[in-house]
C-alpha cells in the first residue's frame, strides 16, 4: 500500500475519532467546549499525526529497501535455478542418448552371441543339472555319464540297476518355449506351441530309436529329462498331431521327467539298490549259517566220541582204583604177617596162584 494512501486513511480514522469524542464529551447542543481547548487538542492530534506519518514513511522506506533486496536475491536465485535446470536437462539428454546407445549395443551383442553360440549350449546346461542330481542322490557306482554304446551313440547318463541300464537323455527345447512366453497375441502363441510340440515329438522319437538297446543290457524304456518345471508342464499340456505328447511318449516307451519327478524316481532306485544289497547280504548270511551248521554237526560228532572216550577212561580209572585198593589191602596183610613171623613162602605162592591180581592197564584211545 502507498504511504500517502495510508496517511489519508489514518487521518480519516482520526477525524472520526475526534467527532465521536466531541459528541461523547459535550452532548448534542447544550454543552460546548471552549474554542481554545478544542484547538489545543487538535494541535496535539496534528503533532501525533505527524509523528505517526513520519514513522510510517520511515517504516515504508525500510520495507521498500528490504523488498528490493529480496527481489534482487529472488531474481538471482531464479537465474541460478534456471541455469541449473538447463544443465540437468542437458545432462539427462546425454544420459538418455548414452543409455539408448548401450541398449542398442547390448541387443546387437545378444544377437551376435546367439549366432556364435554352439547348438548344444542349452543341452549342456541340462546335462550338468542331470549329472548334479545323480551325484546328490545315487552312489558313484550306481550311475555313469556319457555312456557310449557299441554303435557309437552316446547317452547323457545311465543308471545301473540289477545288472541293466536305464538310459536318461536331457532335452531343453527352450527357443520355442520362449516364443510361447513372449507371444503378444493368440496367433503367435498358437504357432509357438505347435513348433514346441513338434520339437518334443522329435526328441521322443530320437530317444526311443537310439537309447533303447536291449542287446546292450538296457531296459525296454528310456527317460527324457526336462530340466525345467515350466517346460515340463507344457510337455504334459500340449498335443502334437491331435495326440497328447505324454501319451505319444508312453507309446514310444519314453518317460518324460522333470527335476522333481526325477528326484523321486532316483530315490526309488536308491531304495531298490539298498534292498538288493540287503538281499545279497541275506544270501551270504544264509550260506554262512549253512557252513556253521555243518561245523556244528562235525563238532557234535567229535564231542560225542570224546564223551565216549572220557566214559571209558572213567570206567578204567574206577576199575584201576578198586584194584589199587585190593592191592594195598593185600600188601598191608603181607606186611602184618611178616611182622608176626607167620609168613611162609610156600603159602604166599599158593595164595598168589589162588588169587591172581591183574596188573594195571594203560588206557588210551
Amino acid at each position: 500500500m502507498e504511504p500517502m494512501v495510508l496517511v489519508a486513511l489514518m487521518l480519516a480514522l482520526l477525524a472520526g475519532a475526534l467527532y465521536a469524542h466531541a459528541r461523547a464529551a459535550g452532548g448534542s447542543a447544550r454543552v460546548q467546549a471552549p474554542a481554545d481547548a478544542l484547538a489545543g487538542e487538535v494541535g496535539e492530534l496534528r503533532a501525533e499525526m505527524r509523528r505517526l506519518v513520519d514513522r510510517v514513511v520511515s517504516d515504508s522506506s525500510g520495507l521498500a529497501a528490504r523488498l528490493e533486496g529480496i527481489d534482487s536475491r529472488m531474481t538471482q536465485t531464479q537465474t541460478v535455478s534456471t541455469d541449473l535446470a538447463q544443465n540437468i536437462f542437458a545432462t539427462l539428454g546425454d544420459v538418455k542418448a548414452a543409455t539408448t546407445s548401450v541398449a542398442d549395443q547390448a541387443r546387437e551383442f545378444t544377437a551376435l552371441q546367439d549366432l556364435l553360440r554352439a547348438p548344444k549350449a542349452r543341452g549342456g546346461i541340462g546335462e550338468a543339472m542331470l549329472e548334479e542330481l545323480l551325484r546328490q542322490v545315487l552312489p558313484p557306482q550306481a550311475y555313469a555319464t556319457q555312456h557310449r554304446f557299441k554303435s557309437g551313440t552316446i547317452v547323457d547318463a545311465v543308471v545301473k540297476a540289477s545288472g541293466r541300464l536305464v538310459c536318461i537323455d536331457s532335452k531343453f527345447p527352450l527357443a520355442n518355449y520362449r516364443r510361447m512366453c513372449e507371444a503378444t497375441n493368440d496367433v503367435e502363441k498358437v504357432d509357438a506351441e505347435r513348433a514346441f510340440a513338434a520339437d518334443i515329438d522329435r526328441h521322443i522319437k530320437d530317444i526311443s530309436s537310439r537309447y533303447i538297446v536291449p542287446d546292450e543290457d538296457t531296459f525296454d524304456f528310456a527317460v527324457m529329462y526336462v530340466p525345467a518345471e515350466g517346460v515340463y508342464a507344457e510337455v504334459l499340456r500340449l498335443s502334437h498331431a491331435r495326440r497328447p505328447l505324454f501319451e505319444s511318449a508312453m507309446d514310444a516307451r519314453v518317460v518324460p521327467m522333470s527335476p522333481l519327478t526325477m528326484y523321486g524316481y532316483l530315490q526309488t532306485i536308491l531304495f531298490g539298490l539298498k534292498c538288493l544289497r540287503i538281499s545279497k547280504s541275506a544270501e551270504a548270511i544264509l550260506d554262512f549259517c549253512g557252513r556253521l551248521d555243518q561245523d556244528i554237526e562235525r563238532f557234535a560228532t567229535e564231542y560225542e566220541v570224546l564223551g565216549k572216550h572220557l566214559t571209558n577212561a572213567r570206567t578204567r580209572y574206577e576199575d584201576g582204583a578198586r584194584r589199587l585198593d585190593r592191592f594195598r589191602d593185600r600188601l598191608e596183610h603181607v606186611v602184618d604177617l611178616a611182622e608176626d613171623g607167620e609168613l611162609e613162602a610156600g603159602r604166599l605162592a599158593e595164595e598168589d596162584r589162588d588169587d591172581p591180581r591183574p596188573s594195571l592197564e594203560v588206557v588210551g584211545e
